[in-house]
């Protein structure tokens, strides 16, 4: 019994440091969809955030979005499982991250959304212009997130802060982890996530394996941070970046190379097509 499921992050994993996928790595992942391996992007981001380059190949067909909170069929939009905060649970959230020094956005109805305002603020929290041009592609401006989370179909499945101060991150942290519908985790060093408790990739791995009929020993996971940590956890085989985090490494099963050196190719020669 192989590997049948590859669920692999993006940021600092599958995408090398200028935010691309080299064309040796998309061989080396198609040569594993021709043995029947599903590749499954797995990300904080939505959906329509996930690049084209990765969205269109013909065989990345399921999707782990806003950290597993809301796993899609890529080709129909159909959702096949979803973790999502009340709507009284999302107001009272956000509402309550305002009082930090952060700037906040949110996922609505599997699209992330962030205020104008908040957009004209981000150089002021260390934003490169690259960094900028990537939120802009993956966030949708609206004026008004809260009278959004207000209507009566929306759904919520994760909010974001992020924050130029490394003590306030830390601060804000401290007092997120006492609020006990959420779960906590990060990307980034300079952000937090903010999901429904249950709504992380480890579990949106499971509710993917089990509508596809695969066992836990026939996953594998690739990710470099925290909010990887849940499914490299439960997947049969799970696998760390080089440029991981030293926690993530700890309870990988291996560590592959980096994501600047091809790392989710090497460590997919190395366990799935060999």
């Amino acid at each position: 019994m192989g590997i049948r499921l590859i669920a692999v992050d993006l940021d600092g994993t599958l995408l090398n440091s200028a935010k691309d996928l080299t064309d040796y790595t998309i061989n080396i992942l198609k040569k594993a969809a021709k043995k029947g391996v599903h590749i499954v992007p797995s990300t904080g981001r939505s959906a329509s955030g996930i690049p084209d380059k990765i969205a269109n190949l013909p065989f990345v067909r399921y999707a782990l979005t806003l950290n597993g909170a809301m796993v899609v069929n890529m080709r129909t939009n159909k959702k096949i499982h979803q973790c999502v905060y009340s709507r009284e649970e999302a107001v009272k959230l956000w509402d309550f991250i305002q009082k930090f020094d952060a700037l906040p956005d949110c996922a609505i109805d599997g699209e992330l959304y962030m205020e104008r305002k908040i957009f004209i603020k981000l150089p002021n929290y260390t934003q490169t212009p690259e960094r900028i041009a990537l939120m802009r592609q993956t966030r949708k401006e609206t004026d008004n997130i809260r009278n959004l989370l207000l209507q009566n179909n929306a759904e919520s499945a994760k909010m974001n802060l992020l924050f130029a101060d490394s003590k306030k991150r830390m601060k804000a942290k401290q007092e997120l982890l006492q609020i006990p519908f959420i779960e906590v985790s990060s990307s980034l060093p300079q952000n937090l996530e903010l999901n429904r408790k249950g709504g992380n990739k480890g579990n949106g791995l499971l509710a993917l394996a089990n509508y596809l009929g695969l066992k836990r020993e026939e996953l594998m996971a690739c990710g470099d941070s925290d909010n990887d940590y849940s499914m490299i956890e439960v997947a049969g085989l799970g696998v760390a970046m080089k440029n991981a985090s030293e926690e993530l490494k700890n309870i990988a099963d291996a560590v592959t190379l980096s994501n600047d050196e091809d790392g989710v190719a090497y460590a997919i020669k190395k366990w799935v097509l060999n």
